[in-house]
């Protein structure tokens, strides 16, 4: 079979379409994908430090059980990070945000892990959470990136700059 009678040839640029749609396929497929899979690690998370704060288990009172546990759950999920230092981490993330509103607890869901680590270490204010949540998630902010700008304050800077357009345009 001759390959003209079988495969229609196609210009240059009509290719160089095609790629670019396959490649944004791809590219948005993949997103989707850790948003999901970050979605799920944290509910898995979320649902620990729930029970875990449902146990009332403090640190240094309840620090042997969490040991344990720790030990009991690497056997049966080697993959997972699930020392005692991050099922304390899971429970202070349960604490902190178990009574916030949706808008916020929806932000939070799809945070790659160490970046809701990052803001519940660094940041006590829920709307800044909410500002550098949305920023990460329009952004594709790295967690050194997100860093950064908790470092740098962009918060302030962002909000005190609305303040002056408001105070400009009175």
């Amino acid at each position: 079979m001759n390959n003209n009678d079988s495969t229609t040839i196609i210009k240059e640029g009509e290719y160089a379409a095609i790629l670019q749609q396959a490649i944004v396929e791809i590219r948005t497929a993949r997103k989707s994908n850790a948003r999901q899979m970050n979605s799920a690690t944290n509910s898995v998370y979320w649902n620990l430090g729930k029970l875990l704060f449902e146990k009332q288990l403090v640190e240094g009172y309840g620090s042997g059980v969490v040991k344990q546990l720790s030990i009991d759950l690497k056997i049966e999920f080697p993959e997972m990070g699930l020392s005692p230092r991050n099922l304390w981490n899971m429970k202070r993330f349960y604490e902190r945000y178990y009574q916030a509103d949706t808008k916020l607890l929806q932000l939070v869901a799809v945070l790659p892990w160490g970046h809701n680590l990052l803001l519940s270490n660094k940041v006590k204010e829920d709307n800044q959470i909410k500002f550098y949540a949305k920023e990460t998630l329009a952004q594709g902010w790295s967690r050194d990136l997100l860093l950064n700008t908790l470092k740098m304050d962009t918060y302030s800077s962002v909000a005190n700059k609305k303040i002056l357009q408001v105070q400009q345009s009175c």
